[in-house]
């Protein structure tokens, strides 16, 4: 199943933040991958995100076409764009389907797969951010969860221009209302409108990977 609208299967290993647990990262920082047939037409923009990655972070994480390595990354176009939290093992899908087909984007769904939830489930949320409750879609509150202290390692401060926060827009009952607000009043933008990576993703990154 999917929460926080593009992570699969979180309660499969608890809710627990992947970044607490060792076993969840990539060895080394080398993540092997294979892109689907069904993704050729992207082949590029997935090359970008990935060179962003490895650029961005100076070679701390680094990718390969799969081999025969047990456990990788298989992205596919499958309905929408979502990804498991870290490394879990085996075949491991990363979805980008119609409405992926940014960089930006596909930054934000490798990211899950390092082992990254949203900023806007940190447990420091709430002094950074208004969420608006009557303004979300229903069914769509747990997106907006808030993680205990102890489910996150807060590397960092809070940042509005993380590549891991969505919109202010993001799961809005009517696509006009705002969902959720910086107290600093500066716009949320979804992923999708972003380069990649800025400083404080490449910190996290590499302090999470002892780079």
């Amino acid at each position: 199943f999917i929460s926080q609208g593009d992570i699969i299967g979180v309660e499969d290993y608890g809710i627990r933040n992947a970044i607490t647990t060792p076993s969840l990262r990539w060895g080394g920082g080398k993540v092997p991958y294979v892109i689907d047939s069904s993704l050729e037409s992207m082949r590029s923009l997935i090359n970008k995100a990935m060179n962003n990655i490895n650029q961005g972070t100076g070679g701390c994480i680094s990718f390969s076409e799969r081999k025969n390595e047990a456990n990788f990354i298989r992205l596919f176009a499958g309905d929408g764009c979502y990804s498991h939290v870290g490394q879990t093992g085996g075949s491991q899908p990363l979805s980008l389907g119609k409405g992926c087909e940014y960089v930006g984007t596909i930054v934000h769904e490798i990211c899950h797969a390092l082992g990254f939830y949203h900023e806007q489930n940190r447990s420091d949320r709430d002094n950074y951010l208004i969420i608006h409750w009557d303004n979300i879609k229903k069914g769509m509150e747990s997106q907006f969860a808030l993680l205990k202290p102890s489910e996150n390692n807060l590397y960092n401060d809070f940042d509005t221009e993380s590549i891991m926060i969505y919109g202010n827009y993001a799961f809005s009952k009517d696509g006009a209302s705002k969902t959720m607000e910086a107290k600093s009043k500066k716009r949320l933008r979804e992923p999708y409108d972003k380069d990649g990576l800025n400083n404080s993703d490449v910190f996290r990154i590499k302090k999470l990977y002892g780079c």
